[in-house]
């Protein structure tokens, strides 16, 4: 795929896919964002425990930033050992789209740098 996003810019068939987050050690998540702006989401904890399989609406706005509705904010949390978190899946959040080392990525939450999801190749 070529990504023609060097101006910063993104078109929804860009950021189509699967996107795992970057550095989680507690539990693993995917989000596929796919067409007619339904995503799909599934969290699992650290010891594949599926807890969280849901669909929702995302959008890309000004063409650089993905927002989801309703949305379960992951800070990496430890599901073992608390499950439920991932039954807050009320509202909404977005993050800034952007090219890293040729690969999309996003990043959410309230220290967007340590909160991010790539695409998956």
């Amino acid at each position: 795929m070529l990504l023609t996003s060097c101006d910063g810019f993104f078109t929804e068939k860009e950021v189509y896919g699967a996107y795992s987050p970057v550095d989680y050690k507690n539990n693993f998540d995917t989000i596929q964002l796919m067409p007619h702006n339904i995503y799909r989401r599934k969290v699992y904890d650290k010891n594949k425990k599926l807890l969280l399989d849901m669909k929702g609406k995302w959008e890309l706005e000004n063409n650089i930033n993905v927002h989801f509705e309703p949305f379960y904010l992951n800070l990496d949390d430890d599901l073992v050992e608390f499950p439920n978190k991932v039954s807050d899946t009320t509202g909404g959040w977005g993050g800034r789209l952007e090219i890293h080392k040729r690969i999309v990525h996003f990043c959410v939450g309230y220290d967007v740098s340590s909160n991010c999801y790539r695409k998956i190749k």
